[in-house]
């Protein structure tokens, strides 16, 4: 008995085993001009995890500061995540965040949440989904993003208890950021979702021993590879195997204070649209980023001088101060693991 073809049209399978998901457009939290130019990318973007990368002194924690001033600017709530115990408020004021000390407890307040009594991973990412949970129930009705500095500079629980190691730490960081927080992060990013969220975490590295004797040395996040292969959107500040920056103090009658620093950017993963540059340069100081400019031309240096001069020749106490650079030499430990 011959079989009887049905009416077959793909059109319609495709409606039934099909999906297309919309999603929202990108909104990125934007770091400043020089940083937009530098870096080709205004900023970290908002319903991804991104990554600011690199040594100590590279301007990770300026350009976390920065995101997290366009974010209260725009009307999304930074939560704070500290972890590396070095926080400055005052730093955040002078970047551009509104808030207040409260002159009789020392506390900082504004549009923002902040939490800095973490003592392991699990710790910070039960709060992250605390902060989710309450804005899914309604209690939080604000976007949020998080602000986590640094992921590195914080162990799991089984080590911090003295029975685990790094491969444990790595491990937890996998399992609660990779297949959870990842997943409610990106989320956020569908048209359906009510809110729209994100999460960037500045992150120390370390170096990897070269491969053979003409390799060159790779840097590595802290941690292992988790959060690098989570995040959408990577930073990378400083060289490779070092910070690769020169320092720039103010000197006046024999005192010495540190005015800004020249430091390197790379856009080292973009999943987003796949722009950005590569080891281009710019200036970190106390307000923010300015363009790079020459050693020998010195324009943006001394526009940013007299822009905050009032601010400087407080500092000194003194008006009159010059500006001197030399290169840092920063000392890196190799490793052959993480």
């Amino acid at each position: 008995m011959a079989i009887k073809k049905k009416e077959f049209s793909f059109e319609d399978l495709k409606k039934k085993m099909s999906t297309t998901t919309k999603y929202k457009a990108d909104m990125f939290l934007n770091c400043g001009e020089a940083f937009l130019e530098a870096s080709g990318v205004p900023g970290p973007c908002m319903g991804h995890i991104n990554m600011l990368l690199g040594h100590t002194n590279t301007g990770k924690t300026s350009a976390l500061i920065a995101a997290s001033v366009d974010a209260q600017r725009k009307g999304i709530r930074p939560v704070y995540l500290v972890t590396e115990k070095k926080w400055s408020f005052e730093h955040c004021q002078l970047m551009g965040l509104e808030c207040e000390k409260n002159q009789e407890t020392g506390e900082w307040d504004g549009f923002f949440l902040y939490r800095d009594d973490f003592n392991y991973i699990e710790q910070v990412t039960d709060y992250i989904n605390e902060v989710l949970d309450m804005q899914n129930k309604g209690d939080l009705p604000y976007d949020v993003c998080f602000f986590w500095d640094s992921v590195g500079s914080v162990p799991c629980k089984m080590t911090w208890e003295g029975k685990g190691g790094k491969q444990h730490t790595a491990g937890v960081l996998a399992e609660k950021i990779n297949m959870g927080i990842n997943q409610r992060i990106n989320n956020s990013r569908k048209e359906t979702s009510p809110y729209l969220n994100g999460l960037v975490v500045c992150n120390l590295p370390w170096v990897r021993l070269p491969d053979s004797p003409m390799g060159q040395p790779k840097m590595k996040p802290k941690g292992g590879e988790a959060i690098y292969q989570a995040a959408t959107l990577v930073f990378r500040f400083g060289n490779e195997a070092d910070g690769g920056i020169n320092k720039i103090d103010a000197t006046s009658k024999g005192r010495k204070i540190n005015f800004a620093t020249r430091t390197k950017v790379t856009v080292d993963k973009n999943h987003i649209n796949g722009l950005g540059y590569a080891d281009s340069k710019l200036i970190v100081t106390p307000h923010g980023f300015i363009t790079d400019d020459k050693r020998d031309n010195k324009a943006a240096l001394d526009a940013y001088k007299k822009q905050t001069f009032e601010y400087w020749a407080t500092k000194l106490e003194d008006a009159n101060f010059e500006l001197e650079e030399y290169e840092v030499n920063q000392k890196v430990s190799y490793s052959d693991e993480d």
